[in-house]
């Protein structure tokens, strides 16, 4: 790719729902993981990294635009106003496509309202489909801003923000479009949806918050569920410059793929998870081939660790790769995580450092990389890889430059 360019960024995360915000707890090493409320009558270790509601309060979003949305679409708007201050714009060209990436929808609603209904059918609220279905985050950032380009909501679980910047991208590349709105919003804080996945063994069961989020940890032993936005403005580049646009990065590769091996693990040789990285390097050209610093997806459970630590070594071997994750920051925000990792990377080109990777404290030896641990590193970069990694086999990577 040699036309997409990255002119802003925003994010609502639980350590910071203003880019700069955000960068800056990276930075700090600060940790949102926490024990969720009413926790003791569920199982595993009752921890969570919650948005707290000063998002809304401190968005200049009209109360008005987020009345009727639920939280999930709540983040994505907020999030996609810190985007366009950051870019500088105060008005889209309606052909501006938006492409929000989303997996669970509206569910710790649907569940919430599933225990109102046992108390009588007048308890639902009519707009319930309207306010949980996944496209709400696209639409409603549409309806507000008045753009009627595509309109899309990509769902593809972990991986669903990276392949929403990636289609977004690939849009502008091919002159479709001119500007874009992409990325991915998620809320899945609920009770129920936690009490599935620590059943499924995918949740950490350490209670204590500081080790229960450990990327590539050798006693790693799960995620922790998180929830939050990131959004990214793209555009032509020559668009950007002509308007005197800041170009905060752009967009040069991307692969996406099935591992088509199970619902919920990777496939151990991480065969596709290689192919996916690869895809993105090589269609990036001589950036990718300059690349060494990799976001990982890396959220701390046993086998999708031990497949991506597998194809980072086969893509950068002899530990060339500098690695960090973010999940031990705000655990695993699902949709969102590709994009928020994007976000601490785009950061980081400017600023010439990479934060470090919380919770982890005995590097699994199949590890063979460079992980930043403990404190941020002072590292100047020009091109960095993002991975997302997710549930149902999807694969994808991006390769952003200066």
């Amino acid at each position: 790719m040699e036309h997409v360019a990255v002119t802003g960024v925003g994010i609502v995360s639980p350590i910071g729902s203003t880019a700069d915000s955000y960068w800056r707890h990276l930075l700090a090493g600060e940790r949102a993981i926490e024990p969720m409320p009413d926790g003791a009558r569920l199982s595993g270790n009752a921890l969570w990294a919650a948005v707290g509601d000063d998002f809304l309060q401190a968005s200049p979003l009209p109360k008005t635009a987020l009345r009727n949305t639920d939280r999930f679409t709540q983040y994505a708007m907020v999030a996609t106003q810190d985007a366009l201050t950051n870019a500088g714009i105060e008005r889209l060209d309606e052909r501006t496509a938006v492409i929000i990436g989303n997996t669970m929808g509206g569910v710790p609603l649907v569940a919430e309202s599933q225990t109102r209904f046992l108390d009588g059918a007048r308890t639902v609220t009519p707009k319930l489909m309207a306010l949980v279905i996944p496209n709400m985050a696209s639409a409603l950032i549409a309806m507000h801003w008045r753009l009627h380009g595509p309109q899309l909501a990509i769902s593809t679980a972990c991986a669903s923000s990276l392949d929403a910047i990636g289609l977004a991208a690939g849009m502008i590349e091919r002159g479709e479009v001119e500007a874009a709105i992409a990325g991915g919003s998620e809320t899945l804080l609920s009770p129920l949806v936690y009490e599935s996945l620590v059943r499924a063994g995918a949740l950490s069961r350490n209670r204590d918050p500081a080790k229960a989020s450990r990327p590539f940890d050798a006693d790693r032993d799960g995620f922790v569920m998180g929830d939050g936005a990131g959004i990214l403005v793209l555009e032509r580049i020559e668009r950007a410059r002509a308007r005197g646009a800041s170009v905060l990065a752009r967009i040069r590769g991307y692969g996406s793929l099935a591992d088509a091996y199970h619902i919920t693990s990777p496939d151990p040789s991480a065969r596709y998870e290689v192919r996916a990285m690869r895809d993105a390097i090589e269609r990036a050209g001589e950036a990718g081939r300059e690349c060494r610093v990799v976001y990982a997806h890396a959220t701390g459970t046993i086998v999708g660790d031990a497949a991506e630590s597998k194809a980072i070594g086969e893509i950068y071997p002899n530990g060339q790769a500098i690695v960090t994750s973010i999940k031990g920051h705000l655990g695993h925000s699902m949709a969102s995580a590709g994009a928020m990792s994007a976000i601490a990377g785009i950061t980081g080109m400017h600023e010439a450092r990479i934060p470090p990777t919380l919770g982890t404290q005995r590097l699994d030896p199949n590890a063979r990389f460079d992980l930043v641990l403990a404190r941020p590193r002072a590292h100047s970069y020009s091109v960095f890889q993002v991975n997302a990694f997710g549930f149902g086999g999807q694969n994808a990577s991006l390769i952003f430059s200066r």
